[in-house]
């Protein structure tokens, strides 16, 4: 590999200084020390969840929390989603 090409490689890869670093997005205040989980669903039930949360007003986040909250007391556990 000659100069000019290891030269070339290096600023590809070089880091950027600390005035022009990407910065991660802030975490949003309701998403600390949460964890996503992802699963698969029927379209069906998919649409149905999606009805669900705007005929109660709420969110299927808040949905999804309600149920596995009923699934961990069913199975002795404490409701902690």
């Amino acid at each position: 590999m000659t100069k000019t090409k290891r030269q070339e490689l290096g600023k590809m890869f070089a880091t950027l200084p600390p005035e022009k670093a990407i910065k991660a997005p802030e975490t949003r205040p309701d998403r600390a020390g949460k964890r996503a989980t992802l699963f698969q669903l029927p379209a069906a039930a998919k649409k149905q969840l999606a009805i669900l949360a705007v005929e109660q007003e709420t969110t299927q986040q808040a949905l999804m929390s309600e149920a596995l909250n009923d699934l961990f007391k069913k199975h002795g556990k404490p409701p902690i989603a």
